[in-house]
């Protein structure tokens, strides 16, 4: 890839089984069911959704490696 568009892509996926991902490339997901099972506020997920988007890198970070990172496919993201 040419263009690093990661600083201002905004496509985002909250998937079927409650997890957040930042990138739809990347393997890193956090657990917004989990948080919110156990009783979080508001504003406490607010502020797992910010801290995992403050996370997302700038470019990409690892992409020439992508076939070697153990990620899930389009199918079970919800792309």
């Amino acid at each position: 890839m040419t263009e690093h568009f990661c600083s201002s892509c905004n496509r985002v996926r909250l998937t079927a089984d409650g997890n957040f991902k930042v990138c739809l490339f990347g393997p890193a997901e956090v657990s917004l069911r989990d948080a919110m099972r156990a009783g979080a506020t508001d504003d406490e997920i607010k502020a797992i959704v910010c801290g995992a988007v403050g996370r997302k890198k700038a470019s990409h970070a690892g992409m020439y490696n992508i076939a070697k990172q153990k990620n899930r496919p389009m199918i079970l993201i919800g792309g």
